[in-house]
């Protein structure tokens, strides 16, 4: 647990973690684009054709991404506070620590993710379509991706959990979803 927990936390892209993204990516778009145009020298068929352009699609908009992230990384895009989370990446929206119900860490595919599980109430109102694709990859909840930030998963989850397991609003009953303003943020990673 963290002893002494800051008001709020920025999390930004790390520079460092994304140059090997954007490298990865921009191989498998050249591979994926000599795929599509037979620059290889097999005599390719039609549906290795497609397997490129579909590569290319999918490797070079991940790649325009991370190009993306690598040009705004001096901005925040994750916001820890004893109030809640946000994080720009999936919404704008603040998710109160009052609408999660667990935080937890979880690994799909090689890739660690915290998972904050959500009332249903906020389910309803907020990310039906997004919780759908969560689950279909086996996530139950919202997940928040490490993969380029300034901070790595264990310190991500540690910062959630701490957060939500600290008391909120010291000296008063609950306040609504409305009530919360956007929090002072005080500490960064970026």
């Amino acid at each position: 647990m963290i002893s002494e927990l800051p008001d709020a936390i920025e999390i930004g892209y790390s520079r460092r973690r994304l140059l090997p993204l954007i490298g990865m990516g921009a191989l498998m778009t050249l591979i994926s684009a000599s795929t599509a145009f037979g620059w290889f020298p097999y005599s390719g068929t039609g549906y290795h054709h497609i397997i490129g352009a579909a590569g290319i699609a999918v490797f070079g908009l991940a790649t325009a991404r991370f190009v993306w992230g690598l040009f705004a990384a001096g901005e925040p895009v994750v916001f820890v506070s004893r109030y809640g989370i946000r994080d720009l990446r999936i919404a704008d929206e603040f998710i109160l620590w009052d609408s999660v119900t667990h935080v937890s860490g979880c690994q799909c595919r090689k890739q660690k993710f915290v998972v904050l599980t959500i009332t249903p109430a906020l389910e309803k109102r907020l990310f039906a379509t997004m919780l759908t694709a969560n689950r279909a990859f086996g996530l139950n909840g919202i997940a928040i991706r490490t993969s380029g930030l300034a901070t790595d998963f264990d310190r991500l989850l540690e910062t959630c959990s701490a957060c939500h397991a600290a008391p909120r609003y010291p000296g008063r009953s609950q306040l609504s979803e409305e009530t919360v303003a956007e929090p002072h943020l005080a500490a960064s990673f970026v």
